[in-house]
């Protein structure tokens, strides 16, 4: 059988992030996301992922089991965490990499759905999950208002939906420039040439509330603040880059009406 043959998009992707040391990971690393030691390369950033994670936590009806929708769930470790306690969780990804994708669930003693698919191509019948977390997802899909649009049918009444940990501007201009400038760290440092970006790439206030609001959907935005050094580091790319450094956290909204 010929293997499948990856997207060029996709085979960039997992050679950034084979270069940005998130591979190669030992079975109890995957088990303790979203804590990592403190001299893990990536700590800051797990630090802004369990703070937002925390969060969304804390906006969960307390005693209730939940079917959650973990789209783009990576490694599995959100879907590893809900299930611990006690949610029924149905984790969603394209990539079932055994390191960086679904493929990394089998580390996890918990019991969860793994569903390799595209969340513009979700293979579920509408209404029949309580939340419907973006996973660090959102800013990769090239048509958000029709992601959305997707995910809400998803939904079952009074059903909530997040998007986390998605880079947010207040500003387009600023998160044009993000883009821009990871695009030519991509080919300077990592030497990749016709670099594919189908996506948007960031999110906006402005956007996300343009599209959501036809779906009934008015959610509001709870930032992470992450620790002293990531603070300070946001500081110096404001300075150095001219331009205001994106956010992380927790879009939240809940439907009051009948799935659409």
């Amino acid at each position: 059988m010929t293997p499948r043959r990856q997207p060029l998009w996709l085979q960039q992707y997992l050679a950034v992030r084979a270069r940005e040391g998130r591979r190669g990971k030992p079975p109890e690393y995957y088990r303790m996301l979203p804590d990592v030691s403190a001299d893990d390369p990536h700590a800051s950033e797990w630090r802004i992922r369990a703070e937002s994670f925390a969060r969304l936590c804390r906006a969960l009806p307390p005693g209730q089991a939940l079917r959650v929708l973990d789209l783009g769930a990576g490694n599995g470790w959100m879907s590893h965490r809900l299930a611990v306690m006690g949610h029924v969780v149905t984790a969603v990804d394209r990539l079932d990499d055994e390191e960086d994708g679904l493929g990394a669930c089998r580390h996890y003693a918990t019991r969860f759905a793994r569903v390799l698919a595209d969340f513009d191509a979700l293979p579920f019948a509408s209404h029949q999950f309580d939340l419907v977390v973006f996973n660090g997802s959102l800013h990769y899909a090239p048509d958000i208002p029709s992601t959305l649009a997707r995910a809400r049918h998803m939904l079952a009444p009074c059903g909530s939906l997040a998007v986390m940990d998605s880079p947010m501007f207040r500003h387009d201009e600023d998160g044009h420039a993000m883009v821009a400038e990871k695009l030519r760290r991509f080919r300077t440092e990592y030497g990749l040439t016709d670099v594919v970006h189908p996506s948007v790439g960031f999110l906006t206030h402005e956007s996300l509330a343009l599209a959501t609001a036809p779906l009934g959907l008015h959610g509001g935005f709870f930032q992470s603040r992450g620790p002293l050094r990531w603070c300070v580091r946001r500081e110096w790319a404001r300075l150095r880059l001219r331009r205001a450094p994106a956010a992380f956290g927790v879009w939240l909204a809940r439907s009051r009406q009948a799935a659409v």
